[in-house]
Order: structure tokens, then C-alpha cells, then sequence
């Protein structure tokens, strides 16, 4: 199908996941679905993590004819007398890129878009919809959901193309001190008993490997004070629900997430979770264990040994190293840019979102500055050390 000007989409909202099919399925020829942004995992995130927010699911879907050519999974919030739309779980999500037929999108214009939308706030009585971390260049061209008021995110994600050899990246991305570094720390860990990298496959392995998760991530919260998305009971049951350990709510082996771990010394010492979609493997959230081997980098040598199964997966070709700049992205990977985008469709809606975007770019300043950020740090940590001393 070809994508006019004149040719506006025809809107459906749904209310639940159980009245809109898989959104693969809804289309012909659908490019990627981001991890993100499938029914699993946004059905997994709206009834754990998502229950505290009190919105209301919006699943938005766009024709032409008889064709579907654009879902996005929207969810509603209202505060005080304004309805806002915004990405579903976009809170515990790394980007937002919807879900496209492949010739749609590369053909969609700004007009259809914002007719789209437009459409979509009428049909929900939203004033404004708020589109968080698009990416600004996705699948061959500047994604049609960045505006032209877009501003940019705070964080960027760091993805590179792997190629199949893992030593011409290492080599490519690493000096010959970094190199020798890090594989040293490697041999240190290699040293004790029982040394490991593992890929859980078994419900056995993966509950230790997220016992590990919770209890490393609750212990560095408490520490450095940085904020632990998975440190209540709801973040706990949605991890269990994307690594598939919920069976009665899910087929046998049914799993969004897959979870890395090295063990060495007879207890495990770092833990990745990431997913593999798409010949891209997305690396979403880790921890560490701060005990006498941390000096040894667990961490960075579990990144490595990922980078390096992806290197030889013949399935893979990228990595996406997830959102917010950390070194050992930096050695490994380049920035990608992130945008939001406002869309005002009252007058409400435009007040909401001239404070919004001053938030944003406040924020945005705040995380780019080599003076603010690190004291963002330094206050959090002070912030979590008087409260142990409290206790």
C-alpha cells in the first residue's frame, strides 16, 4: 500500500489485551516489534507494576481499508481534570517505537500522523499525548512519531551492529591496556572454584539467578541509593512473568526476558537480564554482588561474555546495550538519540505540555551535565547512608 496525504487511517481503540489480538498478527507484513512492545510484556507490566498508576489501557489501532498498518499501546491518566495518553509501560521501558506494517511506515507523512492522533485523543477525551523515548532514527528513517516540536530525551541508548568475530570487536572497541584490564580481572574470577557464565535455562537456574537480582539490586539501593524498580512485590511478580516462571499464566518456555548470570566461588556474583528479538539482543537491567570481588569487575565480564554469544549467534547481528550512558556502554557501543514528543489536543493539553516540556529538558540538562549528574549521584548516595544511620 502506498500512504497519501489524503489518505486518512481509520481508528479502533481497545480496552484490554484480551480483545486485541497478537499485534503481529494484525499485520501483514509488520516490521520489528521492540521487546517493549509486546502484548507479554505490556500485558505483564499493566497488571504488576502498572496496577499503581491507575490508568486505563488504550490500544490504539490504525487502517487503511481493510489493512491494519499501525498499532500503538497507549494507556490514559487523568490528573487534576487533565486525560494524558502516553506510552503503555513506558515507566520500566527502554524506547518506544509502536508497531508498523513495513510499507506504511516507510511512506507515513507528518499529516497522517497528526491527524492519527488527533483521532486517537478525540476517541479517549485526552487533552494531550506524551510519546517518551522514540527512538530518532528507526528501521532506514526519522521515526514519524518524533515531531517537529520533539525534544530531546534525557538518556540515549547505545547500540552497535556485532560482527562474527568477537576478537575484531574487542579489538576495535578496546585498547590494548583496556584489553589486557579486563581479561585479567577475568582470569582473577576464572581463579576461584566453580567459575561460570550462564544463560538460565531451567526454572531452577533462572529463580537462583533472579534471587540473586533482587537481593544484589535491594542491597545497592540501600548503598548508593540509586531507585530499585523491581524492589516490591509487583516488581518482583512482572520479572517472574517475563522469564515465564508464572506457568499458570503462561505456555511452557512462553518468556519475554532471559537472564545471564556469572558465578564464581560458589555464588553468584552479576546478573544481566536481556532479550533476544528480532536478530537484536537488548540488554535491560543488571546487577552486582559488593563483596571481595567486586574489585574484579563481575559485571563488565559478564558484558563481555554476552557480547561475545552474540558475536557467534548466528540468529543476532546487534546489540542494544538498553537506556542511560554508563562506561562500559561507551566502550562498547555508540549513542543512539531518544526523543518526546507533545501532542496538544485542547487547550489543557497544551498547558500540561508546555510544563512538561520544561521538565523534560530540565531533566535532559540535569543528566548531560558532567557537574550536576555526578552530584545527583553523590546527594543520593549521602541520601541512602543517613538513612541506614537512622535506622
Amino acid at each position: 500500500m502506498t500512504a497519501t496525504q489524503d489518505s486518512f487511517l481509520e481508528v479502533i481503540l481497545c480496552s484490554s489485551f484480551d480483545t486485541c489480538s497478537p499485534f503481529e498478527q494484525e499485520l501483514s507484513s509488520a516490521l520489528p516489534v521492540i521487546p517493549f512492545g509486546t502484548p507479554h510484556w505490556l500485558d505483564s507490566w499493566s497488571r504488576t507494576l502498572g496496577k499503581k498508576y491507575g490508568l486505563d489501557i488504550v490500544i490504539a489501532i490504525g487502517s487503511l481499508g481493510d489493512a491494519t498498518v499501525v498499532i500503538l499501546p497507549l494507556a490514559l491518566e487523568r490528573t487534576a481534570g487533565i486525560a494524558r495518553l502516553s506510552f503503555l509501560g513506558h515507566q520500566n521501558g527502554n524506547q518506544n517505537t509502536g508497531v508498523w506494517d513495513a510499507e506504511f511506515y516507510a511512506s507515513v507523512t507528518s499529516t497522517q500522523i497528526n491527524a492519527f492522533l488527533s483521532e486517537i485523543c478525540r476517541r479517549a477525551g485526552a487533552d494531550l499525548v506524551t510519546l517518551h523515548n522514540v527512538p530518532e532514527v528507526w528501521q532506514g528513517r526519522p521515526h514519524p512519531l518524533v515531531l517537529e516540536t520533539a525534544t530531546q530525551s534525557p538518556s540515549p541508548i547505545f547500540v552497535r551492529s556485532l560482527p562474527s568475530d568477537f576478537e575484531e570487536l574487542f579489538r576495535e572497541t578496546h585498547g590494548k591496556s583496556s584489553r589486557k584490564s579486563l581479561l585479567r580481572k577475568q582470569r582473577h574470577l576464572q581463579a576461584f572454584s566453580e567459575y561460570k557464565v550462564v544463560k538460565a535455562s531451567t526454572a531452577e537456574e533462572i529463580r537462583n539467578g533472579l534471587a540473586a537480582f533482587l537481593d544484589q539490586r535491594a542491597k545497592r539501593a540501600a548503598t548508593v541509593g540509586i531507585p530499585n524498580a523491581f524492589g516490591d512485590p509487583e516488581g518482583q511478580e512482572f520479572l517472574e512473568r517475563l522469564l515465564g516462571l508464572r506457568s499458570s499464566e503462561a505456555a511452557p518456555g512462553d518468556h519475554s526476558l532471559d537472564l545471564w548470570y556469572l558465578e564464581t566461588g560458589g555464588a553468584i556474583r552479576a546478573t544481566y537480564l536481556c532479550a533476544e528479538r528480532s536478530g537484536t539482543i537488548y540488554t535491560y537491567s543488571n546487577s552486582i554482588a559488593h563483596d571481595e570481588l567486586l574489585q574484579y569487575s563481575p559485571g563488565i565480564v559478564l558484558v563481555k561474555e554476552i557480547i561475545a554469544y552474540a558475536c557467534a549467534a548466528p540468529h543476532l547481528d546487534t546489540i542494544d546495550l538498553g537506556l542511560g550512558e554508563e562506561r562500559y556502554k561507551t566502550d562498547w557501543a555508540e549513542a543512539v538519540r531518544l526523543n518526546d514528543s507533545l501532542f496538544a489536543a485542547t487547550w489543557k493539553g497544551r498547558l500540561l505540555g508546555d510544563l512538561e516540556k520544561t521538565k523534560i529538558r530540565t531533566k535532559a540538562a540535569i543528566r548531560n551535565s558532567q557537574t550536576l549528574w555526578p552530584l545527583v549521584r553523590r546527594l543520593r548516595k549521602w541520601r541512602a547512608e543517613a538513612g541506614k544511620r537512622a535506622q
